[in-house]
């Protein structure tokens, strides 16, 4: 059985968790077929463009966001805040490991905050990146790499951007996974052994009773969305609030 409280206490303790297989076969195949038709918009890989971002996602790929409706994330999410679920940034990457070089991200974070001089002194986490590995990660697809952290540990970097840290951790996940991460967690990502896509999407979500915004929120300013929002109900109240 899945425990929520579990998961959103692996956030606070270790600074990310993994749902496994949220997604099935089916739609994930679905999301790559959306994403190629966003791909083939931008013009296709090529040496000069070997990996394309999509943000905000729902405005590139609208047809994307009853995908972001899934209770089970959705949950997770809101146990980790103590609080309705406000989906704040939509985005994606598509990379191509036959052309990428062998880091595709450096170690970074997205905690852009003021940190006390003391350093963090958090109850629980103001916002996470919940990233869907539709391919999963792994040494093959190309694998996520993350620092574990608990939640108020110091956020400063232990290395250079481009080399192993001590500690680091690489997430391994089948296809269709996600993975929710407070956004002070260090983590990058490198090339797979396959020459296939890696396909990535996901959000940085926030509860809806905090209201501070964050340099990397975006707009879901699609029109097409009011269809969706009107059959999916866990999509409104992400994007809209509760009711």
């Amino acid at each position: 059985m899945f425990d929520l409280k579990s998961k959103a206490r692996e956030v606070s303790e270790r600074g990310y968790c993994v749902i496994e297989s949220v997604y099935d076969d089916r739609e994930c195949e679905q999301m790559r077929v959306i994403f190629k038709a966003s791909c083939d918009q931008k013009g296709g890989f090529s040496q000069e463009q070997p990996a394309m971002g999509f943000h905000p996602l729902l405005k590139w790929g609208p047809e994307m966001a009853p995908f972001f409706a899934k209770p089970i994330v959705v949950d997770t999410m809101a146990e980790v805040f103590g609080d309705d679920v406000r989906l704040a940034h939509s985005g994606a990457a598509v990379s191509n490991n036959a052309l990428v070089e062998p880091i595709i991200s450096q170690w970074h974070i997205h905690y852009t905050w003021q940190i006390p001089p003391a350093g963090l002194q958090r109850d629980k986490p103001e916002r996470v990146l919940c990233n869907v590995y539709v391919d999963g990660s792994g040494p093959e697809v190309g694998p996520l790499i993350v620092l574990p952290r608990k939640l108020n540990d110091s956020v400063e970097a232990l290395g250079d951007v481009d080399t192993d840290w001590e500690g680091q951790v690489e997430v391994v996940a089948p296809p269709g996974s996600a993975v929710i991460f407070d956004t002070a967690v260090w983590h990058c990502s490198r090339r797979g052994s396959s020459g296939g896509l890696r396909h990535l999407w996901g959000g940085h979500y926030q509860g809806w009773s905090n209201p501070t915004p964050h340099p990397e929120d975006n707009t879901a300013d699609n029109p097409t969305l009011a269809a969706h929002k009107a059959e999916r109900p866990v999509l409104r109240r992400l994007l809209d609030g509760a009711e």
